[in-house]
């Protein structure tokens, strides 16, 4: 399981859970659910104000990822994944979404050399981005 391999027995996740502010809930809810299907999330808290998502691992039982409605502002998060082809997918189902790239699957040596990410915008501006670090 992606949490057993990141976090040790006994060490809790350094985040809890992410609170995005959207325009338009239905369509970046629409986006999301797609999107990160292809990292194992699923749509898991809906009401007329939010939208949560979920992996099932998550410690929060609201879930991992809060999309809330109002004005967005400029962000940056990543999501992780566990292979290359996840990243890939996350990359080719967000354009398939109506995400625009942001920079295409590849290795970021930058940051370190197993650094493999992609970047997509969200229908908001978000740049949002899928890395594996293996």
């Amino acid at each position: 399981m992606r949490q057993e391999r990141l976090i040790k027995d006994g060490d809790k996740p350094m985040i809890n859970h992410i609170n995005v502010i959207v325009s338009d809930l239905k369509r970046s809810a629409d986006f999301y659910e797609r999107v990160l299907a292809m990292l194992g999330y699923h749509k898991h808290l809906v009401n007329e104000q939010s939208v949560s998502f979920s992996d099932g691992i998550s410690s929060d039982p609201g879930g991992d990822l809060w999309l809330s409605v109002g004005e967005p502002v400029y962000g940056h998060f990543a999501f992780q994944a566990n292979t290359h082809k996840e990243v890939q997918d996350f990359f080719e189902q967000g354009l398939k979404c109506g995400g625009k790239s942001n920079g295409a699957p590849g290795y970021r040596v930058h940051y370190h050399p197993q650094y493999y990410a992609a970047y997509l915008l969200d229908p908001d501006g978000y740049n949002i981005e899928a890395v594996c670090h293996e």
